[in-house]
């Protein structure tokens, strides 16, 4: 068993999966971790699996392939439930993320401090280069209401380590691509949190998967959060 997977979803990827596990293997050997990374496609249909078989030949690389689009939420949790890692980062595929901060993520959960950490575009350190001052203007309103379930500066964050159990114990039902405050809601104070600053860029390859549809799912998610909120609030007051 494995101490360590990186669970990478993927949906049209291709351009990029060669740039990435290069990056990650570096890291790999530089650091010593002793890690794996994990695919989990979505219905691909520009090449990315091929992609990933082809480092499956020479690097510790694996592919969960699905016949449809489950989601990003679907496809991080099916790769903590696929692998047994006591641990799993999970980032995209676009290098939006930088492999080379890895090892800072996942010290404090190795040495046992945190059970959580998250790669943070607001603490101090983090920026957003190619962001225009209307979109990081834009991410901060959209990062208001989430913050209503956590106490954290980046709830939003898709860059995270979390004990693997945490993730396989989720639902199957949680809509849209916000992984991270799902679990952060799910476990609230019990779940020792840190955040470490990266710098967050966007993608030179690909297109982006971001559209009404995934902010519609965002506020889904919200809606489903509250209402479990208040759920527990009325059992507490009628108990």
């Amino acid at each position: 068993m494995r101490t360590i997977t990186i669970i990478v979803p993927t949906l049209n990827e291709a351009e990029n999966i060669d740039l990435l596990l290069t990056r990650l293997f570096n890291v790999r050997r530089s650091s010593q971790l002793d890690f794996d990374v994990l695919f989990v496609d979505s219905a691909s249909t520009d090449g990315t699996c091929e992609r990933v078989l082809d480092w499956q030949k020479r690097e510790p690389v694996r592919l969960l392939q699905h016949d449809v689009n489950v989601g990003l939420a679907g496809a991080v949790i099916a790769g903590a439930r696929y692998t047994d890692s006591t641990y799993v980062l999970v980032m995209d595929a676009d290098l939006s993320h930088p492999p080379e901060i890895i090892p800072q993520l996942l010290q404090p959960l190795l040495d046992g401090t945190h059970d959580m950490v998250i790669g943070s575009r607001y603490v101090a350190g983090g920026s957003l280069p190619d962001w225009p001052f209307l979109r990081r203007l834009c991410s901060r309103i959209a990062t208001l209401p989430a913050l209503l379930f956590c106490e954290v500066k980046d709830p939003l964050a898709g860059f995270f380590a979390v004990e693997r159990r945490r993730l396989a114990e989720l639902s199957d039902f949680i809509p849209g691509f916000k992984i991270g405050l799902a679990l952060l809601a799910e476990y609230g104070k019990e779940l020792r949190v840190t955040e470490i600053p990266i710098e967050f860029r966007d993608r030179d390859y690909g297109k982006s998967k971001m559209n009404y549809w995934v902010a519609f799912e965002y506020l889904k998610q919200l809606y489903n959060l509250a209402c479990k909120r208040m759920a527990c609030f009325y059992r507490k007051i009628s108990a």
